[in-house]
């Protein structure tokens, strides 16, 4: 009987040994993902959502605002009531117009109607308003007030003297050399006289 616990003993000692040395044979287990670095990326996301939805440009931060634009938008120029007073320059449209007498017996032309003139007038109203935004301080400052345009329509079609008025700072911004050269090089149809035109356009 002392045989038989002995051996018993002697077996579950070796059989423990075993399971210790299979223990010590195995790879170390790897660490299962930490929950706070599941949770890192969410985090992040919902920072840089906020951080987008803050940048906004704005004309001017409200009180407790902290999400100011960085880059301060540039201050319109302020205009002075000489810079807003109305002067004209060009060719003095009063002095009559040199006619040459035709003897021929052809059939004298009638005069330009309104609609002709506009029609041709309209094909370089884009040219004239782009010279009136490009004679401005800066795209954001109002400038009140209007800029008339008259001419003269030669009996050939061809146009001969052109006079501009507006305001002082457009005139200093080169207003009247960029009118005169968009109206000069118009062409209308010939007619049996000269003919002053005037056209006016609003500021907004």
């Amino acid at each position: 009987m002392k045989g038989f616990l002995l051996g018993l003993l002697v077996a579950g000692l070796g059989f423990g040994g075993y399971l210790y040395w299979k223990h010590l044979q195995a790879p170390p287990a790897k660490p299962a993902p930490a929950v706070a670095d599941a949770g890192a990326p969410a985090t992040v996301k919902k920072a840089r959502k906020r951080s987008r939805g803050a940048v906004r440009v704005v004309r001017g931060p409200a009180p407790g605002d902290s999400f100011a634009s960085a880059e301060p938008e540039p201050e319109p120029v302020r205009l002075s009531a000489a810079d807003l007073r109305s002067v004209a320059q060009g060719d003095d449209l009063s002095r009559p117009d040199v006619l040459r007498l035709d003897m021929s017996n052809e059939k004298e032309l009638p005069e330009l109607s309104q609609d002709q003139i506009d029609e041709r007038f309209r094909g370089r109203e884009s040219d004239i308003l782009d010279c009136i935004a490009r004679a401005r301080p800066d795209p954001e400052t109002y400038v009140p007030g209007h800029v008339t345009i008259k001419f003269r329509i030669q009996r050939a079609g061809t146009v001969r003297g052109v006079r501009v008025e507006g305001p002082v700072v457009l005139q200093k911004n080169g207003l009247y050399g960029c009118i005169k050269n968009v109206v000069g090089s118009i062409r209308f149809p010939a007619a049996g006289t000269s003919q002053i035109i005037s056209y006016p356009f609003t500021l907004s």
